[in-house]
């Protein structure tokens, strides 16, 4: 019995023992592979072509050491939107309101514009009578 329990107790290393063969075998393999990617390449680029390499999964959206969005719309801006489409939907529930709401929209900005004609005329005015007292 006590021959078995020394054989499997030498067939078990201790937990350092394994961590560091593991880390080894993994040093290891990402040489090899590094070794075979660069061996590619260059009988690519001896033939005159170029690697392009496609890669596949969903792009960064966070910076990992701040934790601060990368490329993408701040929550804040996402609520701001929400907000804004939910109110819209709940008062042009009907088709007749939502053509009401756009041609109101238009009788404003038809009035706006026809102010702002209004006013560019007076300003035209008011500089033409400047340039006739000056003369």
């Amino acid at each position: 019995m006590k021959k078995w329990l020394t054989d499997y107790h030498q067939s078990r290393p201790g937990l350092k023992v394994l961590q560091q063969s593991i880390d080894e075998f993994i040093i290891a393999h990402e040489a090899k592979l590094e070794q075979e990617r660069k061996e590619k390449e260059a009988r690519l680029t001896e033939g005159g072509w170029v690697l392009v390499e496609h890669h596949k999964g969903r792009k960064k959206t966070t910076d990992s050491e701040s934790g601060t969005a990368v490329g993408s719309v701040s929550q804040a801006a996402v609520e701001d939107k929400l907000a804004k489409t939910k109110s819209k939907e709940v008062s042009d529930f009907y088709r007749f309101q939502k053509r009401e709401a756009d041609r109101n929209e238009l009788l404003t900005l038809q009035s706006k514009f026809e102010q702002d004609k209004k006013r560019i005329q007076q300003m035209r005015a008011a500089r033409t009578l400047l340039s006739a007292t000056d003369a």
